[in-house]
């Protein structure tokens, strides 16, 4: 009996220490998700005010650039908002004059009647020259959300005299932060709240209007909450009473903190529940026996062991470490929001390993979990940053890579089958190895199926039918996919091989001034293939930058431009400089600009010979920082840098101040508009102001008709080139057709 009593006790004494842990798990847990989530909206709201303070300050340099005023009211509006539309769904953008009206607006061309110089953004602007970036207090808006509890952030203008001019000024729905936090799953009676750090409350879930606009400053957590950047304590709710477990974090840089709060009653509900189970079983287990007592107690550890496991195990697959099922759903559906939003698509890659099953026949299923654990490894190596992989089963994978077209699906999946074809080291002493193969079939979203269910099974389709090939092969669930995959690999491995035999050329483009005299002159490279005769470089481009060959191919490029020129020059062809063209991996090499200075001193050219086109995107290129360094070497040696294409990209007024850039030249598609269509002739023009105004060279390319050239010469643009004056020539043709200008040209007089 004492014996009884005793294994009791302990038993007791065991079930109140494992309700003591769970408790303590319960609240840790439930720390991690509240930190998590504070973290996360953190993240959002941050990463969209600096969208919409980035379009502000755009907006500033825009207001400031002289030219601004003295365009149309639309073409104004156009400079000024033009680059703000990805901050649009936030809120409305304005400018005031140093009264408080409305000079500028984004959402009409013919800004509103509207005075804000009764409110604390302005005021505060007016009064504190370094101000910089204000938060305002919450306010009911006046203009088309009348009504509507509103926040605005604002920037200060000054005119030339260094005395205040007037606001930017944006004004964000508070709206927007409700839609934002409502999904939280927060439980019964979890919520968020946003305030500003003197304790005005901007937002809070569950919405109550009354709530913003109100304060928690009398609290007596409040002092601490906002002296530190992040933290998290246990309180009583100053609105509501209820006491909550609070993650919060400063947001940035930002006079805002998100706090999350999860009820005490909520995080303790499970524990609850289970604590009164247990106490239930163990009042029995004490009654009945000793022996029962012991039982429960096996049982206990045995189910608190299963619990462990099933947490390790919710999420990943225990053998290979790759996500699992459960978390290729998460990873599916955020890749499909993702292409959604972005109206983009994405590859789903169903990998199946080729007979797999005489692995673990021959060699025991030791081996065969050896294998697949290094070919985990393997696909984890091949895929880029955002892309995932997951253990479906057995020997089946499946990867889905975002942002992904065909020809980068059919590399990727070369690349995979190329590593898992690599032997498979068993056993280093012995020097045994086993190699394996896999086939791969390709779905694609949104043309191969809009949900995830449909293209796992035709991903899965097409895996069957790459194994039905032959196995070690790679299948697209639409034929025409296929088709146009081989298609491109066929051309990329054409191209491979004639840029090596050298059997590409290069065609050479004058640039002419108004009155017809050369200036200079535009390499572009051509490709006629024995094969496919002559392919466009719109085609093939693309295809050299997707493989890589884009950085041999300019290379030989530059070289043969400088040599050509110099050729030219020495047969007494007066040809004043030369353009080539470079792509964002040329700039990224970090021996590129040494590379350029050596190969004009191989031809005995000068800097000043050579022109290197970049279109806009490169400046945006997720590795800008190598870029603008290789920018600021080229440049030092006095290479002049021109942006082509301009107008179609990622048009900043900010990029143009910021880089050194000499010259402009404006896409085809607005000079071939021109006669046509008003806003082509209205976009036009103001790309000449604005090389004017920061004294760059404007070149029009893509002229085509003389009504063309004649508003292009009205409007003061330097340079023109075009089918009108000539299409790309070969070495020879070029040097007949400058020739034939000296005849027709008048030469330029003498100082």
């Amino acid at each position: 009996m004492i014996a009884g009593i005793a294994i009791t006790l302990a038993t007791t004494g065991v079930m109140a220490l494992s309700l003591y842990q769970m408790r303590r798990d319960a609240m840790s847990q439930a720390r991690d998700a509240a930190e998590n989530l504070a973290d996360s909206l953190e993240k959002e709201t941050e990463r969209n005010l600096d969208v919409f303070q980035l379009a502000m300050r755009e907006v500033a340099i825009s207001i400031q650039t002289p030219e601004l005023q003295r365009l149309p009211a639309d073409v104004r509006q156009l400079v000024a908002f033009g680059t703000t539309r990805g901050a649009r769904q936030l809120g409305a953008m304005f400018a005031t004059d140093a009264a408080g009206n409305f000079i500028l607006d984004s959402r009409s061309p013919v800004p509103r009647r509207l005075n804000v110089g009764d409110r604390d953004y302005f005021q505060v602007q007016q009064r504190d020259k370094g101000a910089g970036l204000y938060l305002s207090r919450p306010f009911l808006s006046r203009g088309d959300d009348a009504g509507q509890p509103t926040i605005a952030l604002s920037l200060r203008l000054d005119g030339q005299d260094g005395q205040f001019a007037g606001i930017v000024a944006g004004s964000l729905r508070l709206k927007y932060f409700h839609e934002m936090f409502k999904d939280a799953i927060l439980g019964r009676h979890g919520t968020i709240t946003l305030l500003r750090t003197d304790g005005s409350v901007l937002m809070r879930q569950p919405y109550h209007p009354g709530d913003v606009g109100s304060t928690l400053a009398g609290g007596h957590s409040f002092p601490p909450l906002v002296r530190s950047d992040q933290g998290s304590y246990v309180d009583i709710a100053v609105l509501d009473h209820v006491r909550r477990l609070y993650s919060f974090k400063r947001i940035g840089r930002y006079p805002l903190v998100v706090v999350v709060g999860l009820s005490t009653g909520d995080i303790y509900a499970g524990w609850h529940r289970r604590a009164i189970a247990i106490g239930a079983v163990t009042i029995v287990i004490d009654v009945l026996s000793i022996g029962l007592s012991l039982m429960f107690a096996g049982l206990l550890r045995r189910r608190l062991e299963m619990e462990r496991q099933l947490r390790e195990l919710a999420w990943f697959d225990s053998l290979t470490g790759l996500p699992n099922r459960t978390q290729l759903q998460r990873e599916a559906r955020r890749a499909l929001a993702h292409a959604k939003q972005d109206a983009s698509s994405f590859a789903t890659l169903f990998i199946d390993l080729d007979r797999f099953k005489r692995v673990n026949d021959t060699q025991g299923h030791a081996v065969g979990d050896e294998v697949l654990r290094e070919i985990a490894g393997r696909l984890r190596e091949q895929l880029h940053a955002g892309d995932s992989v997951s253990r479906l089963g057995g020997d089946e994978f499946l990867a889905i890579l975002q942002d992904c077209d065909v020809l980068k699906a059919m590399h990727v999946a070369g690349r995979i089958l190329q590593a898992i074809r690599q032997p498979v080291a068993l056993d280093s002493e012995q020097d045994t190895s086993i190699t394996i193969s896999a086939s791969i079939g390709i779905a694609m979203y949104p043309s191969d199926g809009e949900n995830t269910d449909v293209l796992l099974r035709n991903a899965d389709m097409a895996m069957y039918q790459a194994k039905r090939s032959g196995r070690n092969r790679i299948h697209f669930y639409a034929p025409e996919y296929e088709r146009k995959a081989r298609e491109h690999l066929d051309l990329e491995i054409a191209l491979q091989h004639d840029l090596k035999a050298r059997t590409l050329s290069v065609a050479y483009q004058p640039k002419v001034d108004a009155t017809g005299r050369l200036h200079g002159a535009e390499a572009l490279v051509r490709w006629r293939n024995d094969r496919m005769d002559s392919i466009p470089p719109d085609y093939f481009i693309p295809i050299a930058e997707e493989s890589g060959l884009i950085v041999e191919l300019d290379a030989w490029v530059l070289g043969e431009a400088c040599r050509q020129l110099a050729a030219w020059r020495a047969g007494g062809l007066a040809v004043p400089n030369i353009a080539v063209n470079v792509c964002a991996m040329d700039l990224k090499r970090p021996d590129y600009p040494g590379f350029v200075a050596r190969t004009l001193a191989d031809h005995g050219l000068a800097p000043a010979d050579l022109i290197l086109e970049m279109t806009e995107r490169v400046m945006f290129d997720e590795a800008a920082d190598d870029i603008r360094t290789s920018i600021d070497e080229i440049h030092a040696l006095g290479v002049m840098l021109a942006i082509d294409d301009f107008g179609t990209g990622y048009s900043s007024l900010n990029y143009l101040h910021r880089f050194p850039v000499g010259e402009l030249k404006i896409d085809k598609s607005f000079v071939q508009g021109i006669g046509d269509n008003a806003r082509s002739e209205s976009l036009a023009q103001t790309i000449i102001n604005i090389g004017k105004t920061l004294k760059l060279t404007v070149v029009a390319e893509g002229i085509e008709t003389p009504a063309q050239r004649e508003f292009l010469r009205r409007h003061d643009c330097d340079l023109y080139q075009g089918y009108l004056f000539s299409p790309p020539l070969s070495p020879d043709d070029f040097a007949r057709w400058v020739a034939a200008q000296r005849q027709s040209v008048p030469a330029r007089p003498s100082p």
